[in-house]
């Protein structure tokens, strides 16, 4: 298609905004704390055996995600929005006056908690608005947009040793532009397919049976697909985890970058990147999910093993923009997939159950690299271990997954009855 064929009606680019935002606070969120790391643990006075478990334990926050998005298949996506953006503010708003490393922990992990369900909901409200033959192109439009946070967390953080309180003044600045955004998403519409299953649910007595309903949905309606998902992403977390949480303290200890020198590799080298997500987002519609995963998990590894054992700085800077620019590519794209394998119903709930799994995973292997570096002696050679087990996310793209490019997303997963008021009947 072209450029034109790609252009969006008004009301939903304004959608694309709307729900973007909030992924722009999110990565600014994840951001911040990726290149503060060694600030935060000195400030903090965290022990440096521990703290890829202290760093993995915050991401539990996803377990808390998980009965929030299942409510946005009860009660609709749009109030749910308003619900995590009001708890966002307020944890990240408490985060910059923790006093303990106690404090920043439990903070964290409340907003982690409400950034995953807002993650997981955007991604579902673009799938459910958007037309099939500009969805990728719209999910990549929407991760580029997220994106921008971590451009924005990378020009900040060069000024980290100007700013009064230092690395506390990132949340306050972050929580600013949260309240931005929730006075702006009272306009903010529900999506037209929940409408119509509100609607379709509203014939049928709606008892505990039949709220729960999306969690039986889930068990009992393509297990397969979920199973081939999880077997897809779940490695792929475990494997990165470690790789994306020590880029900072690597660059600063181990090639003896400064702060300000990782914040301006950061912003210029991931702004060459983020268009990944544009591009990926096209080849998608054109070639297929399965064909740009397939490609792109490779090479990002790959990319990584150059990023962590070359003592070249060109190299450095070539092999991380490059592996940046195919992971993003690869995220937006698992993203999609994420999206648009499972009928309305429950559409919310699989994301949150996926992320749950996937969010584990990355847990697990930042424990695994605690565990791995007494043994190894080195962050950089515990990862390098680690990033082996990404490579198994190849194996059922290739063999399981099916492929949902240029399709309606009725036609993917089509609802039953029984999805819309008790639960499906089970699928080949």
């Amino acid at each position: 298609m072209t450029e034109a064929a790609y252009k969006l009606p008004r009301e939903q680019r304004l959608l694309l905004l709307l729900v973007g935002s909030s992924l722009f606070i999110n990565n600014y969120d994840l951001g911040i704390f990726a290149l503060a790391l060694p600030q935060i643990q000195a400030s903090l006075s965290i022990p440096e055996e521990s703290i890829g478990l202290y760093t993995g334990i915050i991401r539990f926050g996803v377990l808390l995600a998980f009965p929030l998005a299942f409510m946005a298949d009860v009660v609709g996506r749009k109030r749910l929005l308003l619900i995590t953006i009001s708890g966002m503010t307020m944890a990240t708003v408490l985060t910059a006056f923790a006093q303990n490393d106690l404090q920043f922990l439990v903070l964290q992990t409340l907003a982690r908690c409400f950034s995953y369900a807002e993650d997981m909901l955007c991604y579902v409200i673009v799938a459910e608005e958007i037309d099939a033959r500009m969805r990728g192109w719209a999910l990549g439009r929407l991760a580029a947009l997220g994106t921008l946070g971590y451009g924005l967390s990378s020009l900040l953080y060069t000024r980290i040793d100007v700013l009064p309180h230092g690395w506390r003044d990132f949340y306050l600045i972050g929580a600013s532009g949260l309240i931005v955004i929730m006075l702006a998403r009272r306009s903010l519409r529900e999506t037209q397919r929940f409408v119509d299953l509100r609607a379709a649910r509203a014939a049928a007595r709606r008892g505990l049976r039949e709220h729960l309903a999306p969690i039986a949905s889930l068990v009992r309606a393509y297990p397969g697909r979920f199973a081939a998902l999880v077997a897809t992403t779940a490695p792929y977390s475990f494997g990165l985890s470690a790789t994306f949480a020590f880029i900072s303290k690597f660059l600063q200890e181990h090639h003896g970058y400064s702060p300000s020198q990782v914040g301006t590799l950061q912003f210029f080298g991931g702004a060459l990147a983020i268009i990944g997500y544009f591009i990926a987002g096209r080849l998608s519609d054109r070639l297929g999910r399965r064909m740009v995963l397939t490609v792109c998990i490779p090479v990002v590894v790959l990319l990584f093993y150059v990023f962590y054992l070359t003592g070249d700085p060109k190299i450095l800077v070539a092999s991380w923009i490059g592996a940046l620019f195919t992971y993003f590519a690869s995220e937006v794209t698992l993203s999609a997939l994420g999206s648009e394998l499972f009928p309305t119903s429950y559409r919310s709930t699989s994301a949150a159950a996926r992320g749950v799994i996937n969010v584990t995973a990355s847990i697990a292997g930042l424990a695994a690299e605690s565990a791995l570096y007494p043994l190894v002696g080195s962050h950089a050679l515990a990862i390098v271990i680690l990033l082996a087990v990404a490579l198994v996310s190849v194996i059922p793209v290739l063999l399981f997954l099916p492929e949902t490019a240029m399709r309606s997303l009725e036609d993917i997963a089509p609802e039953v009855a029984n999805d819309i008021e008790a639960g499906p009947t089970p699928f080949p």
